[in-house]
């Protein structure tokens, strides 16, 4: 019986890359692919060579943006736990049996946060810790998360097409509004000290931290997590943390802080 699904989000021009070989064969988990290919190009070869495993399932849609991909990925989803997770990764197959173990002991817990292995510095809670109580400087990446699928589906929960790669303003932040709205929305959490997943580079945040879709998205998640009057105080303290130029992070912030407002009934 398949207890996980690894929903794993990809373009067309990726799809090739994605190794099977990175994926190991466990008879409770099986590999969602979700690829969006909206130049139509000829994937057929790649989905071929992919889907010989019996595990791995290969969906296809014309559209962009992660976040629309990742929605994709939650729609397919029919295992009781589900993983989010990309096309770069390499999977831990003692990681993966330990998220089904804590999901089997704990029927409470909707939403399982552990850590991957990244090449660059992350900080992390204690292991146990309450995932609705903020932890300082932590942020999980999209990767890191692992939840109910019957618990998701109950509050409606979605990832905002508004966040993300692809998205049209604000090129980072999903996966932290989604927890906002996971938490927000009376759902249960908990950082476990398990590594399924290893990364082989830095995380887009740390890759284009200077870029303006990203800082923006920072100026937004600032807004909707702390509140407007909280974020609008930190402003100056994260602009200057910014990789970029003082001025030019700070105006980018403020853009992200207004577009949080002006378009928060879409979010």
């Amino acid at each position: 019986m398949v207890k996980l699904e690894v929903l794993i989000c990809t373009t067309a021009a990726r799809l090739s890359q994605l190794a099977p070989g990175r994926l190991p064969m466990l008879p409770e988990v099986r590999y969602i692919v979700v690829c969006q290919n909206p130049d139509g190009a000829n994937t057929a070869p790649a989905r071929a060579a992919l889907t010989r495993r019996h595990d791995i399932e290969v969906y296809q849609f014309d559209d962009r943006g992660l976040s629309v991909n990742r929605n994709h990925a939650l729609d397919l989803a029919t295992a009781p736990y589900i993983h989010i997770a990309d096309d770069d990764l390499r999977f831990k197959a003692e990681g993966l049996r330990q998220i089904i173990a804590e999901f089997d002991a704990d029927p409470s817990l909707d939403v399982l946060c552990t850590h991957a292995e990244i090449p660059e510095e992350h900080i992390y809670p204690p292991d146990g810790w309450n995932l609705a109580e903020p932890y300082r400087f932590y942020s999980p990446v999209s990767f890191e998360i692992s939840l109910r699928r019957r618990a998701v589906e109950s509050v409606g929960l979605r990832f905002s097409p508004l966040f993300g790669i692809g998205a049209p303003f604000l090129a980072a932040g999903e996966e932290n509004i989604f927890l906002h709205k996971a938490f927000s929305s009376g759902l249960s959490g908990r950082f476990r000290d398990i590594c399924a997943v290893v990364h082989p580079g830095p995380t887009t945040c740390t890759r284009d931290g200077a870029r303006a879709g990203v800082i923006r998205a920072r100026g937004a998640v600032m807004r909707i997590s702390r509140g407007s009057a909280a974020a609008f105080i930190r402003l100056l303290v994260e602009a200057w943390r910014s990789p970029g130029l003082f001025v030019t992070s700070l105006w980018h912030l403020l853009e992200g802080f207004v577009y949080s407002i002006v378009k928060s009934r879409q979010i």
